[in-house]
C-alpha cells in the first residue's frame, strides 16, 4: 500500500475500534465520555511515540529541553519536553500537531480560548505524581469513568501491534489521530441516528475532553502501559 493508503486504513480502523469498544454490546448505545476520553488519551501516547521517532530520524535535534525524564518519589516516570509539545500542541503546515487538527472537531473559531490547551498542559505538569494527575477536568453529567491510562494500557498494545502491521510510519500518527478526532465527533455529539450516545457532549467539550486526556497520557512511561517497542521508521 501507499503511504496515503496506509494511513487511510489506520485511520478507519482506529476510529471503528474506538467505536466499537465503547458501545454496549447489547444495546449498540455509546458511552460518550469514555469514547471521547480514550481517544484522546490514546493520542496523547502516540504523541510521545511520534516524538521520539522524530529524535531517532534527526527530524528533532536532541537538546536538554527536547525530551525530559522525571521520577518520583514512589519511582514512577514520566516524560514532557519540546518533542512531545511539538506533536501535540504546537506542530507546523507540514507536521499539524493533535490539537491542531482536533480543534476542528469543535466548529468554532474560538475554540482555542474556550479549551485553553497550554493551561492544560501547566496544571498536567503541576499534577505529575499527585493524586489528581490524569483526571480529565470537565462538566460532571459526561461521566467519565475510566482514567485516561487506563484507556492507555487497554487498548495502546492493541492499536501499536495494529499500526506495526500496516507499516504506518511513526511520523503519521497525529495525522492519524487528528483525522479520527474530527470524524469520531458527530458520534458522542449525538449527530448519527443510528449510534445513540448516552450523554450527548457539545462538540466544544468534546475538543475539550480530548486535550484533558490526551495531555498527561503524553507523559506516561512507556514501559508502565505495555508500549515500549522500537518502531523502526
Amino acid at each position: 500500500m501507499s503511504t496515503e493508503e496506509i494511513v487511510k486504513a489506520a485511520t478507519s480502523e482506529t476510529g471503528g475500534y474506538i467505536l466499537a469498544a465503547y458501545r454496549d454490546k447489547a444495546t449498540g448505545v455509546l458511552n460518550a465520555a469514555n469514547g471521547v476520553n480514550a481517544l484522546g488519551a490514546l493520542a496523547g501516547i502516540f504523541a510521545q511515540i511520534q516524538a521520539r521517532a522524530m529524535l531517532r530520524l534527526g527530524v528533532i535535534q536532541q537538546t536538554e529541553t527536547t525530551l525530559v525524564e522525571v521520577s518520583t518519589k514512589s519511582g514512577a516516570v514520566y516524560y514532557s519536553g519540546d518533542a512531545i509539545n511539538a506533536c501535540l500542541l504546537e506542530g507546523s503546515k507540514d507536521s499539524p500537531s493533535f490539537w491542531m487538527l482536533s480543534a476542528a472537531a469543535a466548529q468554532d473559531p474560538k475554540i482555542g480560548d474556550k479549551v485553553q490547551p497550554l493551561e492544560i498542559a501547566r496544571r498536567a505538569a503541576k499534577d505529575v505524581g499527585g493524586p489528581d494527575f490524569g483526571r480529565p477536568k470537565i462538566e460532571s453529567r459526561y461521566r467519565v469513568t475510566e482514567l485516561p491510562q487506563d484507556a492507555v494500557r487497554t487498548h495502546g498494545p492493541w492499536l501499536l501491534a495494529r499500526f506495526l502491521e500496516l507499516n504506518l510510519h511513526p511520523l503519521q500518527l497525529m495525522h492519524v489521530f487528528g483525522s479520527v478526532a474530527q470524524s469520531f465527533a458527530a458520534f458522542p455529539a449525538g449527530e448519527i441516528s443510528d449510534v445513540r450516545a448516552d450523554t450527548p457532549i457539545k462538540r466544544a467539550d468534546i475538543v475539550r475532553l480530548y486535550m484533558e486526556a490526551a495531555i498527561p497520557s503524553s507523559k506516561l512511561d512507556l514501559r508502565a502501559v505495555g508500549m515500549a517497542i522500537e518502531w523502526k521508521g
